[in-house]
């Protein structure tokens, strides 16, 4: 076996302080090694600039596995992990929460342990046999123009009312994710330019554009907002930052008063509304997947799919040849 920490075994110094060092390294619980390598994790994805977000993600994903192997009485050192304890964690996983959170499970625990390759702490990646996670393929679920008008009614001329409607035509303009937009700060605005600067995924940074209508909703927002310590551009009825949970709380709330039911709701339902009335109104995937912030087209793809479902049904509307005059033809006729 590769020994677990190879730099107390380099060519310099005495047997002596090298049989020190095993010694202490041995005198480590296999529960230890695991909890020390995981926070060795963690601590290298924060030194990656990784976002608060994204190392909360990884820490919930550490949690259910070391919960499933307390569940299970396995005190295992990273080494001695292997390939079936994976596979009954992630059947696990997809049985009591959900097939993408089994997919998860496994892309963080691969992560862990290719990192643990690469120093030497373990001989292979336990991952590296075990199957990918089928996630069913879900539908993109959207609101109609007549759920956004009836969302935007509800929303009155209050402090809530004016936050609302600006957070909720901004996020179906600009296709924001939540933690992007309760991320946003005041100096993020470009009125004159009507960009945003937004940090997504990985820290990136990129600029969004919004159209007049929600440029008139932030400016009354801001009209309303005054001047306050935080620097944040949203906030709550007691002056602090808007999270995404409370974002998420705002937008079933509104959907509720709207009567809108049949869908699942929430902040980016107006992230996929978004995206396919951008399609619909003559956009293109190569601008929409930078206005989304997506890395690659396989997302963006998704929606133009459901955008040409439009298509479809125009041309079951207006097909050229149906409405050609339709000839009668009578008796039978012989084939040439």
């Amino acid at each position: 076996m590769v020994h677990r920490y190879p730099e107390f075994f380099t060519d310099g110094g005495t047997k002596m302080a090298r049989a020190t060092n095993l010694t202490l390294v041995q005198r480590r619980s296999p529960a230890d090694e695991m909890a020390l390598a995981i926070e060795g994790f963690l601590h290298s994805r924060k030194a990656m600039n990784c976002s608060p977000n994204t190392i909360v993600y990884y820490k919930n994903r550490f949690l259910a596995f070391t919960r499933f192997l307390q569940a299970h009485n396995l005190t295992l050192a990273p080494w001695e992990v292997t390939p079936r304890i994976i596979r009954d964690f992630l059947t696990e996983q997809a049985e009591e929460k959900s097939p993408s959170t089994a997919h998860h499970s496994r892309l963080t625990l691969s992560a862990f342990f290719n990192d643990l390759l690469r120093d030497g702490v373990v001989e292979s990646n336990p991952l590296a046999t075990v199957e990918r996670v089928r996630q069913r393929s879900t539908v993109i679920e959207t609101f109609t123009q007549e759920h956004i008008t009836a969302l935007l009614a509800t929303c009155g001329n209050d402090f809530p009312g004016v936050r609302d409607k600006a957070i909720m035509l901004l996020l179906l303009d600009s296709g924001l994710r939540a933690s992007e937009l309760c991320g946003l700060k005041l100096a993020d605005i470009d009125w004159n330019g009507q960009t945003l600067r937004v940090l997504g995924k990985g820290n990136k940074e990129r600029i969004v554009p919004f159209g007049m209508t929600a440029k008139q909703a932030l400016l009354n927002y801001q009209a309303r907002r005054g001047n306050l310590p935080t620097l944040s551009l949203f906030v709550t009825v007691y002056t602090v930052a808007l999270n995404r949970y409370r974002l998420r709380e705002i937008i079933i709330d509104r959907t509720t008063r709207a009567k809108i039911s049949g869908i699942r709701c929430s902040p980016h339902t107006f992230r996929h509304t978004c995206a396919v009335m951008y399609l619909r109104n003559g956009g293109d995937v190569f601008s929409l997947q930078k206005l989304l912030g997506h890395t690659d087209l396989t997302m963006t793809r998704r929606y133009a799919e459901l955008s040409q479902q439009d298509v479809i049904q125009k041309h079951r509307q207006f097909s050229p040849g149906d409405a050609l005059p339709q000839q009668q033809t009578g008796g039978r006729k012989r084939l040439k």
